[in-house]
């Protein structure tokens, strides 16, 4: 059976016996580990009714073992938000030291095909990286926190939980309603190996009074835990309709036809089908050989805009115009906008 604490003692086969120790601080995790305790056994008695001289047995110490024990918790209550393309998305977890000794801990976050929050895994191909929130802030900060590993952290009467953060570059071809599953895997390692050697346990062999043996107290026995997350794809989908329509050919005002002379108008709508806001929507649009570009006609969503670049978003470029873009500014999930402009057929 195995025991996340081992007693060392040793005994006397005395009748009466009174005894005395030297305790250090004890912490809420359990004494640290290293900790020398020593203890020693005094036997009074009496031969009639004189009291005798004391009799004490020799001095038994011992050292504390480390008992290795953390804590994993995910912080985000849900799928983290993220969109194709996006690089170092942030999904934040903590690590909690509840053994008795300092350690340092290896941090590995691999993609993996588990349902999380009740999201089946339907996007694979995550680039992962971990980090630790180096200076405190609760928040990943690029350039400030460390990139891999979680360095040493002490045992404390009140531990206190440290965050550290998995990086996420998301696919280019990630598509709207995809969810991305990924593991954290937090291993215990040696004190100052900053996570590049893992701590070894021996509770099988005999206890060792003079050293510090390892037990690995965790969850699951094995000085290692796990913890999944998960990323949601939220992408704009964009669909494009063009289309033409014969504005006046000058001599039917009811059904003008495209004769050379007349004005048609291009009118093209772009529509957000996708759950995220679409920004800086750009419109580029070729004049067709054949016709000729009419000025001040360009138009975002009904009103006009200039041929100039000056800062409306739109223009026309060339002299003839030989093509336009329109920017629009936003487009929200669900909505629609539109832009024209107007060419005369030659």
């Amino acid at each position: 059976m195995k025991f996340a604490r081992r007693l060392k003692w040793s005994s006397l086969a005395l009748i009466a016996v009174s005894s005395f120790a030297t305790m250090p601080n004890a912490y809420a995790v359990g004494t640290e580990a290293g900790t020398s305790i020593s203890n020693q056994a005094t036997v009074t008695y009496r031969v009639g009714t004189v009291d005798q001289t004391p009799v004490t047995s020799n001095t038994e110490t011992f050292v504390v073992d480390s008992k290795i024990d953390l804590t994993v918790t995910r912080i985000d209550t849900g799928p983290v938000t993220a969109a194709p393309n996006e690089q170092a998305v942030v999904a934040t977890f903590t690590v909690t030291n509840t053994g008795n000794s300092t350690q340092s801990y290896r941090l590995e976050a691999v993609d993996t095909d588990d349902a999380v929050f009740g999201n089946a895994d339907t996007l694979d191909g995550l680039v992962l990286t971990t980090a630790v929130d180096t200076n405190g802030n609760g928040s990943y900060d690029a350039g400030v926190d460390q990139i891999g590993n979680l360095g040493d952290i002490a045992p404390a009467s009140s531990p206190v939980p440290v965050r550290v953060f998995v990086l996420a570059n998301i696919p280019a071809g990630a598509t709207n309603g995809q969810f991305a599953s990924i593991r954290l895997t937090v291993s215990a390692a040696v004190a100052g190996s900053a996570g590049a050697t893992l701590a070894t346990e021996n509770s099988g062999d005999a206890d060792d009074p003079n050293a510090v043996d390892v037990v690995f107290a965790d969850a699951g026995e094995d000085g290692f835990e796990t913890i999944d997350g998960q990323y949601a794809i939220e992408a704009a989908t964009l669909s494009v309709v063009k289309t033409v329509t014969v504005i006046d050919d000058f001599f039917s005002a009811s059904n003008p036809k495209a004769i050379p002379g007349a004005i048609v108008e291009y009118t093209i709508t772009i529509e957000n089908t996708g759950s995220a806001e679409a920004l800086d929507v750009t419109v580029a649009d070729s004049i067709p050989a054949n016709t000729a570009y009419v000025a001040g006609s360009l138009v975002r969503d009904g009103a006009t805009l200039t041929d100039a670049a000056d800062g409306d978003g739109a223009q026309a470029n060339g002299s003839p115009v030989s093509d336009i873009a329109i920017t629009v500014p936003s487009i929200a999930a669900g909505a629609s906008s539109s832009v024209s402009f107007r060419v005369t057929i030659q």
